[in-house]
């Protein structure tokens, strides 16, 4: 199993790339490096064949002169020789064969050789089988306006090249060796280890995310990796902040449910005891009862809202098929009140795939803030309106609720989703708008405040998935 890890590790592979990229360089550079090598070969011996010739030329001739000259001429491999001086050629050395009718004669013209032509003739060379003859033609550096040709042996010029690039392999595996180790060495301290450390630390970390001390102890670098860690060491901190918030907040919430469980026991109580207060002849106690009543009711309701905040979890939704255009008629009757026109727009072919209690909360907590929000406005000509209207949008149904009020006040905008925190209205608990939101996220979707003036207020409710 280790070894198995050893081989998909990011240090094995850095190894193994830097490795086989070294060599693919030392190839690249090994191509054109074999083809110099025979271009040198060759020169080298244009240079010998042509010094040997001047040698010969000069006054001192003799048997012994020629004899050195073919004692040099045998240790270069040179089998013949042929000096080309403006319209005349003087044969040096006579090959021991025809050197114009062999069949296995290869010619090559040095002096007309391109880059391309070098590199495919010396790799030819390189592959090429057997002991051909070639005829080299090429002009010496001191020469004037000389050429010379020389014939040689294939094996021979192959053997060199051999050698050659036997060498330039072994030297390249010591330079790739060592440059692979020096790079990994390197790039092991400075990538892998730290990326290696920043791994095992998100390890630890998720193992146990409240542990203080699993939090991830920046470096102080100051390039890529210690942004890195200055990002994760933030966000490490950052989510056992909150989990120890939501850890408070779950027993703080389990706490008041049991309360507001038990206060709205003892409000029914208190209410029921209002309603009697209500028909006591007195009349002080008759003129107090209604702001008693008042008073009981919006405690409940508050108690109420406590207890269904939060339960909005996709796993509880009890979703199926219903006409939407039913529900916002049901929804508008419940919320019905005097001086507010309801209108509703939504179609009534509309059929949506979703929880139909869940989301009839949802659009009555909404109807209800727009109807009391519409009912503080001093009495106009113009009847107040509430209106619902529905589309189907890429599959996805909007609900529109558009209100003629007066809009929420700028400061009211940034907590409008946040419970206990967006109500504008005396006694109000602040849970109506978090509840539709919450909701409307249950069915993955969202609740959005599209528009809000001195004309109204719009919210836009996106249900994905949920047109039938």
């Amino acid at each position: 199993m280790k070894a198995a890890i050893a081989k998909r590790s990011l240090s094995t592979k850095l190894l193994f790339l830097t490795i086989i990229f070294v060599f693919v360089a030392e190839f690249v550079v090994l191509v054109p490096s074999i083809a110099k090598q025979r271009r040198d070969w060759f020169t080298m011996r244009f240079e010998e064949a042509y010094l040997a010739s001047l040698a010969l030329e000069s006054p001192r001739e003799g048997a012994a002169d020629e004899m050195l000259v073919r004692q040099l001429f045998s240790t270069a491999n040179i089998l013949g020789v042929t000096i080309h001086s403006d319209d005349m050629r003087m044969l040096i050395l006579a090959p021991e064969i025809n050197p114009h009718g062999a069949p296995n004669m290869l010619r090559v013209d040095l002096t007309r050789e391109n880059f391309m032509n070098m590199i495919t003739n010396a790799w030819g060379t390189y592959f090429s089988r057997g002991d051909h003859l070639i005829q080299a033609t090429g002009r010496p550096e001191f020469s004037t306006g000389q050429t010379v040709d020389i014939i040689v042996s294939q094996k021979a010029l192959r053997e060199d090249l051999y050698a050659y690039a036997r060498n330039i392999f072994f030297l390249s595996l010591i330079i790739s060796t060592l440059t692979a180790g020096l790079v990994y060495w390197s790039l092991n301290r400075m990538i892998v280890r730290p990326v290696k450390r920043l791994t095992e630390n998100i390890t630890a970390f998720d193992a146990d995310p409240e542990n203080a001390f699993g939090i991830l102890k920046p470096s102080g670098r100051k390039d890529e990796i210690g942004a890195a860690e200055e990002s994760l060491a933030a966000m490490e901190k950052s989510v056992r902040d909150l989990l120890g918030e939501r850890r408070r907040l779950a027993a703080l919430g389990a706490g008041i449910s049991k309360i507001s469980h038990d206060l709205r026991n003892i409000l029914a109580s208190a209410q029921l005891m209002s309603d009697r207060l209500a028909k006591s002849e007195d009349p002080s106690v008759r003129k107090l009862s209604p702001r008693l009543i008042s008073a009981l009711d919006r405690a409940i309701a508050l108690s109420r809202d406590t207890l269904t905040f939060g339960r909005m979890e996709s796993r509880l939704l009890s979703k199926a098929p219903f006409s939407l255009h039913d529900l916002v008629d049901e929804v508008l009757d419940d919320t019905a009140a005097m001086g507010v026109t309801a209108l509703n727009k939504a179609p009534e072919s509309l059929t949506i795939a979703a929880d139909r209690t869940q989301l009839y909360r949802a659009l009555f907590n909404l109807v209800r803030n727009a109807v009391e929000a519409i009912q503080e406005i001093e009495a106009s000509e113009t009847l107040g309106s509430v209106t619902i209207d529905a589309h189907v949008e890429d599959g996805a149904v909007a609900i529109v609720i558009t209100d003629s009020g007066p809009g929420l006040p700028d400061h009211a905008k940034a907590d409008l989703f946040e419970p206990f925190k967006g109500s504008q209205k005396p006694g109000g608990s602040g849970l109506g708008v978090a509840i539709a939101a919450e909701i409307a996220r249950a069915h993955g979707g969202s609740l959005i405040l599209e528009k809000s003036d001195a004309t109204g207020a719009v919210f836009r409710i996106t249900l994905p998935g949920a047109a039938q």
